[in-house]
């Protein structure tokens, strides 16, 4: 089999609900050839997703992903291996953003629990999937991160106090850009999705006690369609335009 007649592997983590599952989704309906590992902690307690494997029978494949669990991500790999060898793409897509409040706010407890899934998350997955990219022959590692990590637009985000959420994204940011440096073969970058209405986002917005999040609701766009504008710029992307920059959803570039 060619290269060009070969089938794109992906691999989704966090595919259960929200953007993850729209990628999923918009992947299967783009690509009528690619095959789609959707992992998540429980995958078949997802009514959506288990509608989706059954719409797309032998393309989308079920697997669990716990974000950290070094033995988990590495038998997700060993199995992704034993059936195909490879894989094409990677979106590290799990995370979480369930507490708002100031530094001096929010519990130690809280922070690690951001950097364990937000960070050490992609890093763990990262180190199971490598071998997996380097057989490809068009790697790429992308990290779903946030305008919220980035220092330059600290002073300039609106009055919403995500501390923790904040300072995991900006950990992944140097994570993802190190991670383009350290594998000279691969495409990697992190990219904000910018405002999108999905049950994380439900969540931030119940933990709001100010009430501002739920005031801004009209201005953030389904999952399917950021889904789309993302998975474009992954499509077309390269190591030389767009490997360890920070990207945004309409294709511009934010400041680190």
């Amino acid at each position: 089999m060619s290269e060009s007649s070969k089938p794109k592997i992906y691999l989704v983590a966090g595919a259960t609900r929200g953007l993850g599952l729209a990628f999923v989704e918009t992947i299967a309906s783009r690509d009528s050839t690619a095959i789609i590992y959707a992992g998540g902690r429980n995958p078949s307690s997802s009514p959506q997703l288990v509608k989706l494997a059954e719409k797309y029978p032998g393309r989308i494949e079920c697997i669990t992903y716990v974000a950290g669990d070094k033995e988990g991500n590495d038998a997700m790999a060993r199995a992704i291996k034993a059936k195909y060898g490879r894989v094409d793409t990677v979106i590290a897509n799990a995370g979480i953003n369930n507490r708002v409040g100031q530094i001096h706010e929010l519990s130690i407890e809280t922070y690690n629990d951001y950097f364990s899934v937000n960070v050490l998350g992609p890093i763990v997955l990262f180190q199971s999937v490598r071998g997996l990219l380097s057989a490809s022959t068009e790697p790429r590692f992308i990290c779903i991160s946030s305008g919220r990590g980035s220092l330059e637009l600290i002073s300039r985000k609106s009055g919403i106090d995500m501390s923790a959420y904040g300072m995991s994204k900006a950990a992944l940011n140097w994570v993802t850009r190190k991670i383009h440096f350290e594998n000279e073969w691969l495409v990697s970058f992190p990219i904000c999705p910018g405002p999108v209405y999905t049950d994380m986002a439900k969540e931030a917005i119940a933990s709001d006690e100010t009430g501002t999040l739920a005031t801004m609701k009209d201005v953030w766009r389904p999952p399917n369609v950021v889904a789309e504008m993302i998975l474009d710029i992954v499509a077309t992307s390269t190591r030389d335009k767009d490997g360890g920059q920070f990207h945004n959803e309409s294709g511009g570039r934010y400041p680190w």
